[in-house]
This record gives C-alpha cells, sequence and structure tokens, in this order.
C-alpha cells in the first residue's frame, strides 16, 4: 500500500484501511500478531503516532485486541456454529422471495495459500486455490460482495465455468463429485472500508453485515471458504432456505 499524502483523507485513516483490509482479506488470520508498529511505520513511511491512531480505531472495531507485553493481535472472532444439514443459498433464498437478481464475476484467478487460507481449504501455505469476487445485483441494486476461495484440488477445471450464470454450489458438486454436506458460519457488524465501499458504492465507514462461511462436502472434507458483505440498509437472511439435496 502506497500512502497518498496528497488526498484528503487523513493519513491515519490511509493506514486503518491497510491493517481492515489485511484483515478482511485474510493476510493476517484470527488470533495471529499483526506486524509491529516499527514494521508497519516503515513499510508505509508514516510515523509512530499515525499508527497508533490507525491500530486503536481497529481495536475500537472489534478486529484487533493489544495485550500488554505481547503486542496487537487479530482477534479470533465469534463462536461460529453449525447450521445443521445442507447449506444456506443466497441465491436460493432470493428466488424463493421471487426478487429479481443477477450476478457479474468481478475477479476469478488462482492465488497462493496464506497461512489463514491453507489451514482453512487443508492445503499446504503456498498452494493454489481459486479465489472469485463476485457481485450481486438485487432488483438492479448492488447489494452483496462475494468473496470464495475453492480448493481447486477437489473440484478441477473451476475456472473453465461462467460463475455470471453458474450456481456455484452446484459446479461444485458436479467437478468434486460429492455432495455438499454442511457449513459453519460467524455473522458479525463491520465497517466496510475503502476497497469493498467503492464496489458497493457506498461510504467507506458504512456499516455492514458480513457472514464468514466454510463449506464441507461429504466426509467433512473443506472446499470453499468465504465472505460475504450485505449492506446493511438490504437485509435478505430472514427467509434464507438451507440447499436441500437434489
Amino acid at each position: 500500500m502506497i500512502i497518498n499524502r496528497d488526498a484528503s483523507k487523513p493519513i491515519y485513516l490511509q493506514v486503518a484501511d491497510y491493517l481492515r483490509n489485511n484483515i478482511y482479506s485474510e493476510e493476517w488470520g484470527k488470533g495471529e500478531k499483526i506486524p509491529s508498529e516499527n514494521q508497519i511505520m516503515s513499510e508505509l513511511n508514516v510515523s509512530r503516532g499515525t499508527v497508533k491512531k490507525a491500530v486503536s480505531m481497529i481495536v475500537e472495531e472489534g478486529l484487533l485486541q493489544q495485550i500488554q507485553g505481547k503486542g496487537t493481535y487479530v482477534v479470533e472472532g465469534n463462536i461460529s456454529y453449525p447450521l445443521g444439514k445442507g447449506l444456506l443459498s443466497f441465491a436460493e433464498s432470493l428466488e424463493s422471495q421471487q426478487l429479481a437478481y443477477e450476478t457479474k464475476v468481478i475477479t476469478s484467478e488462482f492465488r497462493k495459500a496464506t497461512k489463514e487460507i491453507a489451514s482453512k481449504l487443508g492445503l499446504e501455505i503456498g498452494d493454489e486455490y481459486l479465489y472469485l469476487k463476485r457481485l450481486r445485483y438485487v432488483e438492479g441494486e448492488k447489494v452483496m460482495l462475494i468473496e470464495n476461495r475453492l480448493n481447486s484440488k477437489l473440484c478441477p477445471n473451476l475456472e473453465n465455468f461462467d460463475f455470471d450464470k453458474e450456481s456455484l454450489f452446484r459446479v461444485i458438486e458436479q467437478t468434486s463429485g460429492k455432495k455438499i454436506a454442511y457449513s459453519e458460519s460467524r455473522y458479525a457488524a463491520r465497517v466496510v472500508g475503502e476497497k469493498r465501499a467503492k464496489v458497493l458504492e457506498v461510504p467507506e465507514d458504512s456499516p455492514v453485515l458480513h457472514l464468514e462461511q466454510l463449506v464441507y462436502l461429504e466426509s467433512g472434507i473443506p472446499v470453499e471458504f468465504g465472505n460475504v458483505w450485505l449492506k446493511a440498509n438490504r437485509y435478505y437472511l430472514g427467509t434464507i432456505l438451507q440447499r436441500e439435496e437434489l
């Protein structure tokens, strides 16, 4: 990240964006110690006071915690809970409510697994996985930003599918030859942050509902680790249905 010193946005807020995005993108995993103040100062070429102010802001948001004598750590997060047999599908929920929607793929690329992603998907650090970023429109409005990280070893040739039109979960089952069994999810209120705010066309300090979901195939094999960022003024979770066996 390069700090824009000519921007009207204060430098400490730019540093806060850097911290927030490293947490949201799983570059820093839950429970991990983040770089020291000196390291952040050196990387971004900013003052210690600026770093302290930015860190305090992210601590107040509940994403970081400071432990005296040890450093600053990414918060472990709320306790996850199983959603029972079947997988919650936003698309199926929208269909059940007879709401018109469309999906647009923004990014589809192979990335190398960080420690956090590798642990989630049962990969080795540095293994490739498929990263998808998709924007979902509901009745013409940008409502959901969806980030999926898929174990491409279990689901070969995923990159050949058109996820503007294809159901991700059906493709997972088709390419893996296995049924999706269940998911584990966490819900939290978050500040959307600069990068995701631009996509959703909302102010960067806007509240969003954040869903973190780990999807398992039969026999408890993790296949997809995703995040959904849902605009707080459009709440579509109330009637989401569990995925049924087809």
